[in-house]
């Protein structure tokens, strides 16, 4: 039998982590003296004591530690369970110090050129929209578009309206192709009879303030993001203006929300 110090020195489990383990259940002493409270452990808890650590070591926590040893039948699919979080767990910090590369590169670059900003993954909602295609021969004529498609709607109506979204269409040709479109309520379907759903799924997505200038270097950046976490286009690219020349007139209040739809490159 060996006393807590002995046993401590043994299996390099301080005294006070031996303790702690005796309250959590994890390993008991074998007896516990009345008259003095002195713990005593047996050569066999020392194998007990190793297999602690070595689950201790992969990062299970223990609590579930304790329900391993009481249930070692377990323990093969939990092992194989534990292996593919960690693999998962540094996948992604890989991913994080290739990124962090990347933003240790802007931070070295001019104050101009600094662009700090989360890319978020979500599922976006189907919307009731009514759309307006057109070929324009410049970005500059997207202004065009808009006021086309809000001819075409009534004035008692425009205070319901929803988002405002620019779909950039794929076109090898040299004339620039815009679908621009504004979100109705469900309640003006019947109203308006070009009216669609827009539902572009999953997309990643980044909010952006200030003129448009630096719309290149965002979607620059955005190609980077889709390339290390293994996504690739899944449909259009497009703007959400949540304010826009048409709303604010200095260019330092502009909000666009710049979307991608994606899919993984594996799929």
């Amino acid at each position: 039998m060996f006393k807590i110090s002995e046993f401590s020195e043994l299996t390099n489990i301080s005294p006070r982590m031996l303790r702690h383990y005796d309250k959590l259940n994890v390993l008991k002493p074998k007896t516990i003296q009345k008259e003095n409270g002195y713990r005593y452990y047996t050569p066999e808890q020392i194998n007990q004591a190793n297999q602690i650590l070595s689950l201790k070591t992969i990062g299970i926590p223990l609590k579930e530690i304790k329900s391993l040893l009481e249930n070692e039948d377990d323990m093969s699919d939990y092992l194989a369970r534990q292996r593919t979080l960690l693999e998962t767990e540094l996948a992604e910090k890989k991913l994080q110090l290739t990124y962090l590369g990347l933003l240790e590169e802007k931070s070295a670059a001019a104050n101009s050129e600094i662009i700090n900003y989360p890319i978020e993954v979500r599922m976006m909602k189907e919307t009731l929209v009514l759309p307006y295609r057109q070929k324009v021969e410049s970005y500059y004529h997207e202004e065009q578009l808009w006021q086309t498609l809000f001819a075409k709607i009534n004035l008692q109506d425009r205070a319901t309206l929803g988002n405002s979204i620019a779909v950039f269409q794929n076109d090898l040709s040299d004339s620039i192709d815009i679908e621009v479109m504004i979100g109705i309520p469900k309640k003006l379907k019947s109203t308006y009879s070009k009216a669609t759903l827009f539902a572009p799924g999953l997309i990643a997505s980044v909010v952006v303030s200030g003129t448009y200038e630096r719309m290149p270097k965002v979607h620059e950046d955005m190609k980077t993001w889709l390339r290390l976490n293994e996504y690739i286009l899944s449909g259009n690219v497009f703007n959400i203006y949540h304010s826009s020349p048409a709303t604010e007139e200095q260019e330092e209040l502009y909000i666009t929300e710049i979307c991608y739809p994606i899919k993984k490159a594996s799929i």
